[in-house]
Protein backbone atom coordinates (compact mmCIF):
# COMPACT_ATOMS: atom_id res chain seq x y z
CA UNK A 1 0.00 0.00 0.00
CA UNK A 2 1.44 3.59 -0.89
CA UNK A 3 2.34 5.66 1.95
CA UNK A 4 -0.59 8.56 2.87
CA UNK A 5 0.03 12.13 1.87
CA UNK A 6 -0.44 14.21 4.60
CA UNK A 7 0.44 17.38 3.60
CA UNK A 8 -0.66 20.51 5.69
CA UNK A 9 -2.57 22.29 3.00
CA UNK A 10 -5.72 23.66 3.97
CA UNK A 11 -8.79 21.08 2.37
CA UNK A 12 -5.94 19.26 1.35
CA UNK A 13 -5.59 15.11 2.07
CA UNK A 14 -7.48 12.04 1.89
CA UNK A 15 -5.39 10.06 -1.09
CA UNK A 16 -1.93 8.64 -1.35
CA UNK A 17 1.24 9.48 -2.49
CA UNK A 18 0.50 7.49 -5.56
CA UNK A 19 -2.39 10.08 -6.08
CA UNK A 20 -1.05 13.29 -5.18
CA UNK A 21 -0.25 16.04 -7.80
CA UNK A 22 0.01 18.94 -5.57
CA UNK A 23 3.90 18.25 -5.49
CA UNK A 24 2.49 17.39 -1.90
CA UNK A 25 4.90 13.91 -1.96
CA UNK A 26 7.73 16.36 0.11
CA UNK A 27 5.61 15.73 2.99
CA UNK A 28 7.30 13.77 5.93
CA UNK A 29 10.60 13.92 5.02
CA UNK A 30 13.50 15.40 5.93
CA UNK A 31 14.71 17.07 2.54
CA UNK A 32 11.21 16.86 0.67
CA UNK A 33 12.79 15.84 -2.70
CA UNK A 34 12.21 12.54 -5.17
CA UNK A 35 9.50 10.39 -3.58
CA UNK A 36 8.62 8.34 -7.12
CA UNK A 37 11.06 6.83 -9.73
CA UNK A 38 10.43 4.05 -12.41
CA UNK A 39 11.82 1.22 -11.36
CA UNK A 40 12.85 -2.35 -12.35
CA UNK A 41 11.18 -5.99 -12.21
CA UNK A 42 13.31 -8.68 -9.89
CA UNK A 43 14.30 -10.07 -13.47
CA UNK A 44 15.43 -7.06 -14.64
CA UNK A 45 17.45 -6.34 -11.64
CA UNK A 46 19.20 -9.50 -11.75
CA UNK A 47 19.98 -8.73 -15.26
CA UNK A 48 21.31 -5.18 -14.29
CA UNK A 49 23.62 -7.22 -11.97
CA UNK A 50 24.59 -9.40 -14.40
CA UNK A 51 25.60 -6.19 -16.66
CA UNK A 52 27.58 -4.86 -13.87
CA UNK A 53 29.60 -8.39 -13.31
CA UNK A 54 30.47 -8.00 -16.89
CA UNK A 55 32.89 -5.73 -18.45
CA UNK A 56 32.16 -4.24 -21.97
CA UNK A 57 35.46 -2.50 -22.80
CA UNK A 58 38.27 -3.75 -24.88
CA UNK A 59 40.74 -3.54 -21.92
CA UNK A 60 38.42 -5.38 -19.37
CA UNK A 61 36.96 -2.12 -17.81
CA UNK A 62 33.57 -2.12 -15.84
CA UNK A 63 30.78 -0.15 -18.53
CA UNK A 64 29.82 2.71 -18.08
CA UNK A 65 26.07 2.36 -18.80
CA UNK A 66 24.04 -0.30 -18.51
CA UNK A 67 22.13 -1.69 -21.85
CA UNK A 68 19.52 -3.66 -20.70
CA UNK A 69 16.35 -4.49 -23.32
CA UNK A 70 13.43 -3.24 -21.66
CA UNK A 71 9.81 -2.29 -22.49
CA UNK A 72 8.41 1.14 -22.65
CA UNK A 73 6.37 0.75 -19.22
CA UNK A 74 8.23 0.42 -15.90
CA UNK A 75 7.42 -0.14 -12.48
CA UNK A 76 6.15 2.87 -10.53
CA UNK A 77 8.04 2.76 -6.51
CA UNK A 78 7.07 5.07 -4.17
CA UNK A 79 7.76 5.41 -0.57
CA UNK A 80 6.29 2.48 1.28
CA UNK A 81 6.85 0.19 -2.37
CA UNK A 82 8.77 -3.23 -2.04
CA UNK A 83 11.22 -3.25 -4.27
CA UNK A 84 14.36 -4.77 -5.76
CA UNK A 85 17.42 -3.15 -4.45
CA UNK A 86 21.17 -4.06 -5.21
CA UNK A 87 22.65 -5.60 -2.00
CA UNK A 88 26.54 -6.64 -1.84
CA UNK A 89 27.26 -9.37 0.02
CA UNK A 90 30.14 -7.84 2.18
CA UNK A 91 30.64 -4.65 4.37
CA UNK A 92 30.80 -1.66 1.95
CA UNK A 93 33.31 0.11 5.30
CA UNK A 94 35.78 -2.30 4.12
CA UNK A 95 34.75 -3.03 0.38
CA UNK A 96 35.94 -5.64 -2.08
CA UNK A 97 38.64 -5.77 -4.74
CA UNK A 98 36.29 -6.09 -7.78
CA UNK A 99 32.63 -6.94 -7.64
CA UNK A 100 32.75 -10.41 -8.81
CA UNK A 101 30.20 -12.90 -9.43
CA UNK A 102 28.27 -13.68 -6.34
CA UNK A 103 28.89 -10.58 -4.54
CA UNK A 104 26.08 -8.61 -5.61
CA UNK A 105 22.38 -9.50 -5.27
CA UNK A 106 18.51 -8.46 -5.92
CA UNK A 107 17.10 -8.37 -2.69
CA UNK A 108 12.72 -6.95 -1.95
CA UNK A 109 13.11 -4.32 0.27
CA UNK A 110 10.82 -0.92 1.32
CA UNK A 111 11.58 2.18 0.29
CA UNK A 112 11.54 3.99 3.41
CA UNK A 113 13.14 4.11 7.05
CA UNK A 114 10.75 4.21 9.65
CA UNK A 115 11.86 5.94 13.03
CA UNK A 116 10.34 5.28 16.25
CA UNK A 117 9.00 9.52 16.55
CA UNK A 118 6.51 9.68 12.90
CA UNK A 119 4.86 7.46 11.74
CA UNK A 120 5.55 8.64 8.45
CA UNK A 121 8.74 6.78 6.56
CA UNK A 122 12.11 8.57 5.79
CA UNK A 123 12.84 7.82 2.38
CA UNK A 124 15.68 10.57 1.41
CA UNK A 125 19.17 10.51 3.34
CA UNK A 126 21.45 13.73 2.80
CA UNK A 127 24.95 12.02 1.95
CA UNK A 128 26.35 15.18 4.01
CA UNK A 129 24.16 13.89 7.25
CA UNK A 130 26.29 10.34 6.92
CA UNK A 131 27.78 10.98 10.36
CA UNK A 132 24.25 11.41 11.94
CA UNK A 133 23.09 8.95 14.51
CA UNK A 134 20.13 8.02 12.43
CA UNK A 135 21.82 7.36 9.18
CA UNK A 136 25.69 6.44 10.64
CA UNK A 137 25.50 2.82 10.89
CA UNK A 138 24.03 2.37 7.34
CA UNK A 139 26.21 4.95 5.11
CA UNK A 140 29.00 2.90 6.80
CA UNK A 141 28.56 -0.87 6.58
CA UNK A 142 25.08 -1.21 4.25
CA UNK A 143 25.64 0.84 1.10
CA UNK A 144 23.68 -0.87 -1.89
CA UNK A 145 22.25 0.85 -5.44
CA UNK A 146 18.41 0.44 -7.11
CA UNK A 147 18.12 0.58 -10.94
CA UNK A 148 15.96 3.45 -11.95
CA UNK A 149 14.85 3.81 -15.29
CA UNK A 150 13.66 7.93 -14.70
CA UNK A 151 12.98 9.65 -11.27
CA UNK A 152 10.10 12.55 -11.16
CA UNK A 153 10.66 15.69 -9.62
CA UNK A 154 8.05 18.56 -8.73
CA UNK A 155 9.63 22.36 -9.40
CA UNK A 156 9.53 24.31 -6.08
CA UNK A 157 7.80 27.39 -7.75
CA UNK A 158 6.80 26.73 -11.16
CA UNK A 159 2.69 25.59 -11.63
CA UNK A 160 0.53 24.09 -14.48
CA UNK A 161 -2.71 23.57 -14.54
CA UNK A 162 -4.01 20.19 -13.62
CA UNK A 163 -6.18 18.36 -16.09
CA UNK A 164 -8.05 16.35 -13.66
CA UNK A 165 -9.05 19.40 -11.71
CA UNK A 166 -8.68 22.50 -13.72
CA UNK A 167 -7.01 24.04 -10.84
CA UNK A 168 -2.74 25.08 -10.60
CA UNK A 169 -0.60 22.71 -9.58
CA UNK A 170 2.94 22.31 -9.01
CA UNK A 171 4.78 21.22 -12.37
CA UNK A 172 6.57 17.84 -12.62
CA UNK A 173 9.18 16.74 -14.26
CA UNK A 174 10.79 13.46 -15.41
CA UNK A 175 14.53 13.38 -15.37
CA UNK A 176 16.79 10.57 -16.62
CA UNK A 177 20.11 9.82 -18.28
CA UNK A 178 20.26 10.65 -21.94
CA UNK A 179 21.59 7.40 -23.58
CA UNK A 180 21.14 4.39 -21.28
CA UNK A 181 17.88 2.74 -20.33
CA UNK A 182 19.00 2.70 -16.00
CA UNK A 183 20.73 4.09 -14.07
CA UNK A 184 22.31 3.18 -10.66
CA UNK A 185 21.57 5.68 -7.39
CA UNK A 186 22.80 5.52 -4.29
CA UNK A 187 20.97 3.96 -1.53
CA UNK A 188 21.68 2.72 2.08
CA UNK A 189 19.95 -0.11 3.97
CA UNK A 190 18.71 -1.19 7.33
CA UNK A 191 17.36 -4.52 7.71
CA UNK A 192 14.53 -4.82 5.06
CA UNK A 193 14.20 -1.00 4.28
CA UNK A 194 16.17 1.34 1.91
CA UNK A 195 16.39 5.04 1.47
CA UNK A 196 18.00 6.77 -1.17
CA UNK A 197 20.91 9.28 -0.95
CA UNK A 198 21.02 13.04 -2.55
CA UNK A 199 23.50 15.70 -2.69
CA UNK A 200 23.82 19.00 -4.22
CA UNK A 201 22.06 19.43 -7.96
CA UNK A 202 24.23 19.73 -10.39
CA UNK A 203 23.56 22.44 -13.65
CA UNK A 204 20.92 20.32 -14.82
CA UNK A 205 18.78 19.50 -11.82
CA UNK A 206 19.30 22.59 -10.19
CA UNK A 207 16.45 24.77 -12.07
CA UNK A 208 13.67 22.26 -10.67
CA UNK A 209 15.49 21.16 -6.93
CA UNK A 210 17.85 22.28 -4.92
CA UNK A 211 19.20 18.20 -4.33
CA UNK A 212 19.02 15.14 -6.58
CA UNK A 213 19.61 11.47 -6.44
CA UNK A 214 23.44 10.51 -5.90
CA UNK A 215 23.26 8.83 -9.25
CA UNK A 216 26.33 6.20 -9.53
CA UNK A 217 27.79 5.47 -13.00
CA UNK A 218 27.92 1.62 -13.15
CA UNK A 219 32.03 1.62 -13.61
CA UNK A 220 31.61 3.92 -9.98
CA UNK A 221 29.92 0.95 -8.49
CA UNK A 222 32.95 -0.64 -6.38
CA UNK A 223 33.93 2.96 -5.51
CA UNK A 224 29.99 3.44 -3.99
CA UNK A 225 30.24 0.13 -2.18
CA UNK A 226 33.61 0.58 -0.77
CA UNK A 227 34.90 3.42 1.74
CA UNK A 228 36.21 5.90 -0.61
CA UNK A 229 32.82 6.32 -0.93
CA UNK A 230 32.58 10.35 -0.57
CA UNK A 231 34.20 10.86 -3.50
CA UNK A 232 31.54 10.58 -5.39
CA UNK A 233 29.46 13.54 -3.72
CA UNK A 234 30.03 15.71 -6.50
CA UNK A 235 27.86 14.56 -9.41
CA UNK A 236 28.42 18.04 -11.83
CA UNK A 237 29.56 15.31 -14.25
CA UNK A 238 26.43 13.61 -14.50
CA UNK A 239 24.01 14.31 -17.58
CA UNK A 240 20.15 14.44 -17.34
CA UNK A 241 17.67 15.48 -19.56
CA UNK A 242 14.25 16.39 -18.06
CA UNK A 243 10.67 16.24 -19.49
CA UNK A 244 7.59 18.02 -17.91
CA UNK A 245 5.05 15.47 -17.41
Amino acid sequence: MPAACDAPEPGHGGHTWRECRYGCHTAGTIEGMCAHYVGLTAEQAEQAIHELMTPKTADGDAATQLELELPPSGVDVFPKSATPVIVPDFDTAVGVPELAAGTLTAQPLQWGFTPAWTKDVVFNTRIESADKPMWRAAMEHSRCLVACRWFYETHRTETTVSERTGRPVKQRYAFRVPGTPVMLIGCVRRGAEFSMVTTDANADMAPVHPRMPLIVRPDEADLWLGPDYPALADRSSIRLDSLKV
